[in-house]
C-alpha cells in the first residue's frame, strides 16, 4: 500500500492522463486471466497439507497442479491476441497504440510468470513458510517500486515499466522456485500428472471459481469500462476517487478476516452462542471503523486526495459514491466471511455472477446520460443488491441454530 501511495503521482504526472489510462486498462484486462486457474489454487493448498509427508501423492499434486495451470495459461493466448489486434476498442488514440501493442506483450508474460509462479507461492504457504514468502513478496514489491520511480522520474515510458514488471517477475518466480524446491522435496516431470486428479480439483474448484469471476468483473473492470464507453483520459479520474476509499475497505476487512480460523472451530464444536458473540463483536467493530473512515473521506477527502496528488480535482460526487459504498461493503463483509468460513459460498457464488452481468448491462445503459457517474453507480449499486441478497442466508442459519440454545438472534448480544 506504502508503495502504491509514492507511486501513483508519479505515474500519473510521469505517463499524463491518458498514459496512466492505458496502463491501468492492460494491466486490468491481464487481470482477467489470472481467473482460468479455475479456482484450483484452494484445493491443491488443501490436498498438499494433507499428504505433505508422502513423496509419490506429492509429486502428482505438484504436477498435475503445474501442467494444468500451463494449459490454463496458453488458453488465455486467442483472447489475447485478439485483444492485442484490436486495441482501437478501447478508444486509445492512434498515435499511443504502437506502444500500448508492445507493452502488451510484455504485461502477458508478466501474467503468464506469475501465473505458473502460483506453485510455489502455493507450495511456501502450505509448507508453512509465510515468513520467507512475504519476505520474496516484500523485495518483489520494493524492487518493482524503486526501479519504476527511477525510470519515471527519467521521463519513462509504459513499454519501460511494463519491461521493469517483465524483469522483476522472471527474478520473483526464479526465487520462489528455489525457495519451494529447498522448503518440498518435488520432481517436476510430466509422467506425475494423473487426470483422475485433475477432474478431482474441478468440482470443489468451480463455486471458488465462479465467485472470483464475479469479484473480477465487479471490481476490476470499471477501468476496461471506463476506457470502452468513454475515454481512457478518464480513467485516472476515476480510479484516483476509488483508490483511498478502496484501500481502506480492504483494511477494514482484516478485522473480520483475521477471525476466519476461530469461526472455523467455533462451527467444528457447534458452539453457536458463541459463534453469533463473534459475529457481533466484528460487526461492530468494523461499522466503527468504516463509518469513522466513511465520515473523513466525505468531509475531508478532497483535501486529503489534494495533499496525496498535488494539482488533481476530485470528482466529490465519485468519492461519495465510493466512500458510502465502502461502508456498506465492511458491513455485509463480516456475514459474507462467515459464509464463506462455514463452506456455504455456493449460492453466493451463483448470486455474484447474476451481479456480475448486472454490473456490465448498467455500466453500459448509465453511461450514456450520467457518463462517469454511471459506470460508477453501476458498480456499487451491483454489490450492494449481491450482498444484501447474500447475507439473509447467514442469519437464517443462526436463527435457527441459535433457537436450539435457547437465545435469541440480536446484534446487541456483546460480550
Amino acid at each position: 500500500m506504502a508503495t502504491m501511495f509514492l507511486l501513483t503521482p508519479a505515474l500519473l504526472h510521469g505517463l499524463g492522463n491518458e498514459g496512466y489510462g492505458i496502463w491501468i486498462v492492460l494491466f486490468n484486462i491481464v487481470n482477467y486471466f489470472n481467473l482460468s486457474s479455475f479456482g484450483f489454487g484452494q484445493t491443491f493448498t488443501l490436498d498438499l497439507i494433507k499428504k505433505k509427508d508422502k513423496p509419490k501423492e506429492v509429486n502428482k499434486l505438484v504436477n498435475t497442479y503445474l501442467f494444468s495451470l500451463f494449459v490454463f495459461a496458453a488458453a488465455t493466448s486467442p483472447i489475447f491476441l485478439l485483444l492485442q489486434f484490436n486495441l482501437h476498442w478501447f478508444k486509445l488514440s492512434p498515435d499511443s497504440i504502437p506502444l500500448a501493442s508492445k507493452s502488451f506483450w510484455l504485461i502477458y508474460v508478466v501474467f503468464f510468470l506469475n501465473f505458473l509462479g502460483q506453485l510455489p507461492f502455493n507450495i511456501l504457504f502450505a509448507r508453512q513458510r509465510l515468513s520467507l514468502r512475504n519476505g520474496l513478496e516484500m523485495g518483489r514489491i520494493i524492487l518493482n517500486f524503486a526501479l519504476s520511480y527511477w525510470i519515471l522520474k527519467h521521463d519513462g515510458t509504459v513499454l519501460q515499466l511494463s519491461a521493469i514488471a517483465f524483469g522483476v517477475a522472471l527474478v520473483y518466480n526464479l526465487a520462489l522456485l528455489i525457495a519451494a524446491k529447498q522448503v518440498l522435496d518435488f520432481e517436476i516431470n510430466f509422467e506425475h500428472y494423473s487426470k483422475k486428479l485433475f477432474r478431482k480439483f474441478l468440482k470443489p474448484s468451480f463455486h471458488y471459481f465462479l465467485l472470483g469471476l464475479a469479484f473480477q468483473i465487479i471490481l476490476f473492470s470499471e477501468g476496461i469500462l471506463v476506457s470502452v464507453l468513454l475515454l481512457p483520459a478518464l480513467v485516472p479520474v476515476y480510479s484516483l476517487a476509488l483508490r483511498i476509499p478502496d484501500v481502506s475497505m480492504r483494511f477494514i476487512y482484516k478485522v473480520a478476516d483475521v477471525k476466519i480460523p476461530k469461526v472455523t472451530t467455533l462451527y467444528d464444536t457447534k458452539d453457536w452462542y458463541n459463534l453469533w458473540l463473534l459475529h457481533n463483536r466484528l460487526f461492530w467493530l468494523t461499522a466503527g471503523a468504516a463509518g469513522s473512515v466513511c465520515l473523513l473521506l466525505l468531509t475531508i477527502g478532497p483535501w486529503i486526495i489534494g495533499l496525496w496528488i498535488d494539482g488533481f480535482e476530485i470528482n466529490y460526487w465519485l468519492l461519495t459514491i465510493f466512500s458510502l459504498n465502502m461502508l456498506t461493503q465492511c458491513l455485509m463483509h463480516v456475514p459474507a466471511m462467515f459464509l464463506q468460513s462455514l463452506g456455504m459460498h455456493q449460492r453466493a457464488s451463483i448470486l455474484a455472477m447474476i451481479g456480475a452481468g448486472t454490473t456490465i448491462l448498467f455500466a453500459w445503459l448509465l453511461s450514456g446520460p450520467l457518463g462517469i457517474i454511471g459506470i460508477a453507480l453501476a458498480s456499487t449499486c451491483s454489490q450492494f443488491l449481491i450482498g444484501i441478497s447474500i447475507i439473509p442466508q447467514f442469519y437464517s442459519f443462526m436463527r435457527k441454530k441459535m433457537e436450539l440454545t435457547g437465545y435469541s438472534l440480536s446484534l446487541f448480544t456483546v460480550k
